[in-house]
């Protein structure tokens, strides 16, 4: 297995933020609905897992309507879900990045359409491995990592990659609005007649004051 693997380097359109924008949707998704899980009143796993499942897809459906290089890949299956970024095709399961599920180790003819599709338009090389999005756990349920999973003919890993969370949101650089210099203020000459009443106003505060005292 590739230690160093980097997916930006094989495969250019997985940037971290965008793969970070998926990884947070789907670490969203999961957690939220965790909060919806009754099990005193008959959730099970398999019904909790599909309302994740669904409302997962529901939310790279509408993210991409948002990113222009985030697309839907068309699949035969009504279940089967596969997106792609930047024109690379992706699925995405909970499980450990070791040990993917059996449906997820082969190419679906989704994916087969859309790298003859793309690849040949973008000119980049055509590659046999599969890529997939594994989420991890914890005992409680949540999402501990989203890691990227490439996947040789054999269904063995042959790089992970940890996704980053929140990436875009930690490379944003605050704007700062530059400093205006301005000019010392210059007011008008007083006239006698407003010398006279400055001089009068403060004549009477000091006789308010001798009073005072």
């Amino acid at each position: 297995m590739d230690d160093d693997f980097r997916p930006a380097q094989k495969y250019p359109p997985l940037t971290d933020d965008r793969l970070s924008a998926i990884a947070n949707v789907l670490r969203d998704v999961r957690n939220t609905t965790l909060l919806l899980y009754d099990p005193l009143s008959g959730d099970g796993e398999w019904s909790h897992g599909c309302r994740v499942y669904e409302r997962s897809c529901f939310r790279v459906r509408e993210l991409s309507k948002t990113f222009p290089w985030l697309t839907i890949v068309a699949e035969g299956p009504k279940l089967r879900f596969t997106f792609a970024i930047g024109g690379v095709p992706v699925r995405f399961y909970r499980g450990s990045p070791d040990d993917p599920p059996d449906n997820y180790l082969t190419t679906t003819y989704g994916e087969l359409r859309q790298r003859q599709m793309v690849f040949d338009i973008e000119g980049l090389r055509t590659l046999d491995n599969v890529l997939r999005l594994a989420v991890e756990t914890d005992r409680e349920g949540k999402v501990s990592t989203v890691k990227l999973v490439e996947l040789d003919t054999t269904g063995t890993p042959t790089g992970i990659y940890l996704v980053p969370f929140d990436f875009a949101g930690r490379n944003v650089i605050p704007l700062e609005t530059k400093p205006i210099d301005l000019p010392p203020i210059e007011l008008p000459p007083l006239t006698r007649t407003e010398q006279q009443q400055q001089l009068n106003e403060e004549e009477q505060k000091r006789q308010k004051k001798k009073k005072i005292q």
